[in-house]
């Protein structure tokens, strides 16, 4: 048997009270709560993902469902910075205090 990685996605929950957060744990874990924003942070693998949207939409205490766009950003900033994607700015001049 051979261990494979299964992609996983952070779904953001906004909600109109936070006495609800007891229901979300059958979509998911909870990873984040923030009771002075009203936002839940569940995980789930990516398959999940849209039907849980879809179901998470249709409660009456939730007022929005966002994905997590983490995964679809490259996070290899090496590269970049190889191709010359930062470069340094020259000739600008620079406030010495004396």
């Amino acid at each position: 048997m051979e261990f494979q990685v299964k992609p996983r996605r952070s779904i953001i929950v906004y909600l109109h009270s936070m006495k609800q957060i007891r229901q979300l744990k059958r979509y998911g874990v909870i990873q984040y709560q923030s009771r002075q924003e009203h936002y839940v942070i569940i995980y789930m693998d990516e398959a999940q993902v849209r039907p849980t949207m879809a179901k998470l939409k249709k409660l009456n205490f939730v007022r929005r469902v966002e994905p997590s766009y983490r995964p679809d950003i490259d996070m290899n900033f090496g590269e970049r910075v190889d191709k010359g994607f930062f470069k340094p700015q020259t000739g600008v001049p620079v406030d010495d205090e004396d």
